[in-house]
């Protein structure tokens, strides 16, 4: 038995946010990304807030709107984003409008203002191999909270738990093209724990709260818990943090272990989609 780490993903945010700051001193002026929200969705403002303010940390600015009301004007609002030159990256917020999909809304914005990797354009280079400078931004922190940890990746066996095209499909890519061996479980996965408790590394992206139990690793193995999930007793991750104790190595914390890192892999997608304009 051994005390289990509780990480945070300050210090690999700060990092980013350095080079952004030179990165945005050479391009010579403040990157721009529109983000497009429902204001009515109280989450959706509170992540708008948040962002915001850490996009002051990386010389960003963030022009937040609300989504149009009909479908006709929702698609005009999303190619006049595309064709605004003084807007350099859309960020369409979830939840997204009932009367629209997310393909036809990556579609409308096109690969290069998109910075949530979900234009099939940036989701192919990804597939690829090619490239993932607008990757998700998730899936992008979980590989650089994964280096933190182990330095190289090569040969580490990682369960992810999770498809999602937006966490769980483009990490296993990005985390064989660093020689990771990478195990995918998803809903229908039998029997969980014979794929995760060989792992020494699982990355839990699923959102259903305390589903990683002890039963699931191995000792010393390390948690990297993407879920955030609010309840009465507040936000909770995919790890069982009182039945892992002492057993796993490191747990992130939820929501400062993955989460500042994908903020700040988001900012630096947006620089990047600045540079490319």
């Amino acid at each position: 038995m051994h005390d289990t780490r509780v990480f945070t993903g300050f210090e690999i945010a700060e990092r980013i946010y350095k080079q952004l700051k030179r990165r945005v001193a050479a391009l010579g002026r403040s990157p721009r990304c529109a983000l497009l929200m429902d204001a009515d969705n109280a989450g959706a403002a509170a992540y708008a807030r948040r962002l915001s303010e850490a996009a002051i940390a990386a010389g960003v600015e963030i022009l937040t709107a609300p989504y149009a009301k009909d479908l006709q004007s929702l698609c005009r609002q999303l190619e006049g984003s595309r064709h605004e030159n003084a807007i350099d990256a859309v960020i369409p917020l979830y939840p997204l409008p009932p009367i629209i999909n997310r393909e036809e809304v990556a579609r409308l914005i096109g690969a290069g203002k998109d910075v949530d990797g979900l234009h099939p354009m940036n989701a192919g280079l990804v597939a690829l191999g090619a490239g993932a400078s607008r990757a998700a931004a998730t899936a992008k922190a979980c590989v650089l909270v994964l280096e933190d940890v182990f330095g190289s990746l090569r040969g580490v066996d990682v369960t992810v738990v999770g498809a999602s095209i937006i966490v769980g499909r483009p990490l296993a890519l990005m985390l064989m093209d660093q020689l990771a061996t990478v195990t995918v479980c998803h809903e229908a996965t039998r029997d969980l724990a014979t794929h995760t408790a060989k792992a020494d590394a699982i990355i839990s992206a699923t959102g259903v709260p305390g589903l990683i139990k002890a039963e699931h690793i191995r000792q010393g193995s390390v948690l990297i818990d993407v879920g955030i999930t609010r309840t009465e007793h507040g936000l909770v991750g995919d790890v069982d943090l009182a039945s892992v104790a002492g057993k796993a190595s490191l747990v992130t914390h939820v929501p400062d272990g993955v989460g500042p890192v994908t903020t700040a892999c988001l900012l630096e997608n947006i620089v990047t989609a600045a540079e490319a304009a």
